[in-house]
């Protein structure tokens, strides 16, 4: 894991490599915090091109330096993100006569590409944003995992082609970005979709078997992502989705702690108290308090690098658990986040005349709202986050449901609850959804301490401005020097009701009570 950025000539001339130089290093400078200190910058700089890496060591952290060159085609890479299947995919390629140099991902990746081209991408089991780049030829391949848990931004223009994690790294270069979408390639200058997600219900599956491969798929995205010889750390809400992986991950390693945040009466500590009390598993609680939030509401802007007021709320308070992760020792992380949209979590799924759509929408929207937020507040930590909801068996199987098999009789997550009744308390496996900032105890301190934040004149764009909050989040957002964007990224009706983003019904909270 790690912040990656490239600099190409357009035209594969020789560029003076000083300036190449100085770009890719102004571009890492700004994403620092992606990798460990004395892994910064660590680069390659030719006539015509300028790589390199702030590597967050995990994987054979001693040799898997980047960029990695292969020796038999000249090719280069850079990545950021985890292969989980990178071990089988060395033994087959090995059997296809490829050669390795280091134990590390990144260097399956480049010899996956160099044996099966973009067919390749379909065969790595992980989340990942990386860049190849051939210098003979000039061509250039970059790539982006199924569903957007890794970042990757690009510019092109007459001389320069850039690629680079974070929006950020592009700031005072007078670049226009363009964000690469998931499960997306980028190839000389064409993009081509290799992988889409749609909900597409299977009517005939069995009840009892949903819940059995639920359970198996869940069970096996985290053995694969707790697969490292470091200690692993969870989010730990005290939810429903975080207390399902922090159960699997102390099941599949031997060495988890559980993270938490809010104040000290809020009733999600309440229960992630309980919980890790009875487990016995150890316990990390950061305390939040009300001054925290003007502090840092324009911290969580810029870092986040996004508008909208619940992505800030989000951010401002995970980025306070993040910390706490990191000053603890931790370099890995697994969080619960992207069970609420392939598992009908929210309420707009109860009453949506579409709830397949409704699905399909959020979990293709995740990438630019919930897990930009996880990999800004994670990464401005040097954490690596995993999101074993997010795996692309899990996400397969969810959107094969029937609607009933997610919502019955009003309780929303129904084969997901089903699927664990048996290894979890009940009074954890019923809890019903609550946001987190009413969970966390601060409920809308950070919504009203965005409405009430000084900020200066900006002409904004026309995209539905429906609140102070969002009109603030705005201002500060393009006073930092980001593009105006041409939408907005949480919409009326799909994302929150009129008047707020959560509305409970009379059952949700009598199951609150």
């Amino acid at each position: 894991m790690c912040g990656i950025a490239a600099v190409f000539s357009s035209s594969n001339n020789p560029i003076n490599p000083r300036g190449l130089e100085a770009t890719l290093l102004h571009m890492l400078g700004a994403i620092r915090h992606r990798g460990d200190a004395y892994n910064f910058a660590e680069r390659l700089v030719s006539g015509s091109a300028a790589l390199g890496t702030n590597r967050l060591a995990i994987i054979d952290r001693d040799q898997a330096k980047q960029p990695i060159v292969d020796p038999a085609t000249g090719r280069v890479i850079v990545m950021n993100g985890e292969i989980y299947n990178h071990r089988e995919l060395q033994i087959e390629l090995r059997g296809l006569g490829c050669a390795f140099q280091t134990s590390s991902d990144t260097e399956v990746v480049l010899q996956a590409f160099t044996a099966w081209g973009p067919a390749s991408l379909n065969r790595l089991d992980g989340i990942f944003a990386f860049i190849i780049y051939d210098p003979e030829t000039g061509d250039c391949f970059a790539a982006r995992d199924h569903i957007g848990i890794k970042p990757l931004y690009y510019s092109e223009g007459d001389e320069l082609v850039c690629f680079a994690s974070e929006r950020k790294c592009f700031l005072g270069l007078g670049m226009t970005t363009q964000e690469l979408l998931p499960g997306s390639y980028w190839q000389n200058r064409n993009v081509e979709r290799y992988v889409t997600f749609e909900a597409s219900p299977d009517f005939g599956m069995k009840h009892d078997a949903a819940i059995e491969d639920c359970k198996q798929r869940l069970e096996d995205a985290v053995r694969k992502q707790v697969a490292t010889d470091l200690p692993v750390a969870v989010i730990f809400s005290g939810g429903l989705d975080s207390t399902i992986v922090l159960h699997l991950a102390t099941k599949f390693h031997g060495d988890v702690t559980a993270f938490s945040i809010g104040t000290n009466d809020s009733a999600d500590l309440a229960f992630a108290r309980r919980f890790c009390a009875e487990k016995d598993i150890p316990h990390v609680v950061t305390e939040f308090h009300h001054a925290q939030i003007n502090r840092n509401i324009r911290n969580s802007i810029f870092n986040g690098e996004f508008f909208e007021p619940v992505d800030i709320s989000d951010m401002l308070t995970m980025a306070a658990v993040y910390a706490a992760v990191r000053a603890n020792g931790f370099k890995v992380a697994l969080s619960g986040d992207g069970s609420d949209e392939i598992f009908a979590g929210y309420d707009l799924f109860k009453t949506a005349m579409d709830p397949y759509g409704l699905s399909t929408y959020r979990l293709n929207n995740l990438y630019r709202t919930d897990l930009q937020r996880t990999d800004r507040s994670s990464m401005a930590n040097s954490i690596e986050c995993r999101v074993p909801f997010l795996d692309r068996a899990v996400i397969e199987l969810a959107m094969s449901l029937p609607f009933d098999m997610k919502v019955r009789n009003g309780v929303e997550k129904h084969v997901l609850r089903e699927a664990f009744r048996s290894d979890i308390p009940s009074y954890m496996i019923d809890r019903p959804k609550i946001r987190m900032p009413e969970g966390i105890g601060i409920h809308d301190q950070i919504f009203n301490a965005l409405a009430d934040i000084q900020t200066s004149d900006v002409v904004l764009p026309d995209i539905n401005i429906d609140g102070p909050q969002v009109r603030n989040a705005l201002m500060l957002f393009l006073e930092f020097g980001y593009t105006a964007p041409a939408e907005r990224y949480k919409k009326l009706g799909t994302d929150y009701f009129k008047g707020g983003y959560f509305k409970f019904d009379e059952l949700t909270e009598k199951r609150s009570a």
